[in-house]
């Protein structure tokens, strides 16, 4: 009976122990933290500070933990002076001219005689001939995938069946359009990071007809003659000016050409998605990872730039974070950090046929 006690005393202790070196190790950790976080915000480095203020800004969940050595007010201005501004610069269609995407027959003879398919002048190559060409993108502290579609009337806005509710996830919205893939879209109303993504935020166009026409956000959008549009307009002059598929969000990446340098471009690291359009009409989907150990997540600074590697004419961001996703040929192509580790429910999505 002496050893039994005995016996239940000693996993007693062991088990109290084990918990006791998880609850230093927890309490270490949270220190550790706290005092890495005091470096960046106390620090002396402004710049690093609103990067670490904004990427948990834009994280949200963890948006809290910015108050612990910061005020709310503190927390406010940072966030205003990154915030994002309106592009004043009207899209020239002009600047893109679209290339017919049916080869001839010379263009097949020519193509014989130097055996086969040669890169384009953006050094990018189409192997199969299908008009999808899919590129990895490696950079410092990130990585991720463009998607190249070289026919710009291949690419749509999808939304969902039943508008308001439930947004549907990409795989889904791929299966039900037939479309081979695509990239998350546009903002949605998301209280806390817990949104359902039925309510989509911003103008919204689908088919040449709004289903949402409220707009304070950056729009970005395909005309009737599949040139990417991107800046500041109303559901009137969307019309006007013969959108058919489009969403919002921001910021604007480049515009003609030119791009954005705005202090809103440097404002945190997190994963992205965006969407442009090379001279030539291609268009180009961009989904960097992050959060992760592989990688961190990009600033819309390092999504600019990666863009213009590509060719970008004119390019904007698209809702990030979580809603960062990448689905083509039946597979996702990124690994996003949603808490399902796939796509969450989306109020409209880019995608091609």
């Amino acid at each position: 009976m002496k050893k039994k006690k005995t016996a239940g005393k000693t996993v007693a202790r062991v088990v109290d122990r084990f918990f006791g070196l998880i609850l230093a190790a927890v309490i270490v950790i949270g220190i550790c933290g706290l005092a890495l976080e005091w470096v960046l915000v106390k620090g002396p480095s402004p710049a690093l500070r609103d990067s670490f203020v904004m990427t948990m800004v834009w994280t949200r969940r963890f948006d809290f933990i910015t108050n612990i050595f910061l005020s709310p007010e503190e927390v406010t201005d940072i966030v205003l002076s990154h915030s994002t501004t309106t592009v004043e610069e009207a899209t020239d269609t002009s600047l893109v001219t679209v290339k017919a995407q049916q080869k001839d027959e010379q263009a097949e003879n020519t193509e014989t005689e130097n055996q086969g398919p040669q890169p384009d002048e953006y050094g990018l190559l189409d192997e199969d001939g299908d008009g999808i060409i899919v590129v990895p993108v490696k950079k410092q502290g990130f990585a991720g995938t463009m998607i190249v579609v070289l026919d710009p009337s291949r690419v749509f806005v999808a939304k969902p069946e039943i508008w308001g509710g439930y947004g549907q996830t990409l795989e889904t919205f791929v299966e039900r359009y037939n479309a081979l893939g695509g990239i998350n879209g546009g903002a949605f109303f998301d209280e806390d990071g817990g949104g359902t993504g039925g309510f989509p935020d911003g103008l919204t166009i689908t088919e040449g007809e709004p289903y949402m026409k409220g707009n304070e956000r950056t729009f970005v959008g395909f005309t009737n003659d599949n040139i990417l549009f991107v800046g500041d307009i109303d559901a009137e002059a969307a019309m006007q000016l013969g959108i058919r598929d489009g969403v919002s969000f921001g910021p604007s990446l480049i515009v003609n050409g030119i791009g954005n340098y705005g202090a809103e471009l440097e404002s945190g690291i997190n994963p992205r998605t965006a969407i442009g359009q090379r001279a030539d009409g291609a268009v180009l989907m961009l989904v960097i990872d992050g959060r992760q150990m592989h990688s961190i997540g990009a600033s819309f600074g390092d999504a600019r730039d990666v863009m213009f590697d590509f060719g970008a004419i004119n390019a904007c961001n698209l809702d990030g974070g979580s809603s960062t996703v990448m689905y083509y040929n039946g597979q996702y192509m990124n690994s996003p950090s949603s808490a399902s580790g796939t796509s969450r429910a989306l109020p409209n999505a880019f995608l091609f046929r």
